[in-house]
């Protein structure tokens, strides 16, 4: 079983999780591409922490040594916080950013994802599988890697 705190684990993971979301959005599953999709922005989180800091694994990170474990290591604005990126959300004159972030960010904290029956809404799951997209490009670019 590969270490999952392995920077190279957590891009491959982000990448995977990607390709599940958009497999799961295709195939009309709501919920359950928004939730992996949630993922994918998670790992690529880790994987940029680790790269930004020259690590390798993210327990090695300066994130992870000052508390950043457990239950936190699933939020995303707490991952984007330890990055570079808010500055790049400011400088984006477009706003796309920080919209999509926002939007990311306002729907994978809810536990519903986790545990509901429920199917979801098509228009919901579109908009953040969208926002998905721009994030997991801009993630992937900064570590120099393709999407």
């Amino acid at each position: 079983m590969p270490d999952t705190y392995d920077k190279r684990c957590q891009l491959g993971a982000s990448r995977r999780r990607f390709e599940d979301a958009m497999a799961l959005h295709s195939c009309k599953r709501w919920w359950g591409a928004v939730y992996i999709g949630g993922y994918a922005i998670e790992c690529s989180l880790k994987s940029l922490i680790c790269y930004d800091e020259h690590k390798s694994n993210f327990k090695e990170t300066s994130a992870f040594k000052k508390g950043l474990q457990g239950a936190s290591l699933h939020n995303l604005a707490m991952l984007l916080s330890k990055t570079d990126l808010q500055r790049t959300i400011e400088l984006d004159r477009t706003g796309k950013l920080k919209d999509t972030w926002n939007t990311i960010a306002s729907v994978w904290i809810s536990d519903e994802l986790r545990y509901s029956d429920k199917l979801g809404e098509e228009l919901d799951s579109t908009k953040f599988i969208e926002a998905v997209k721009t994030w997991h490009q801009l993630l992937l670019s900064k570590q120099g890697v393709a999407s």
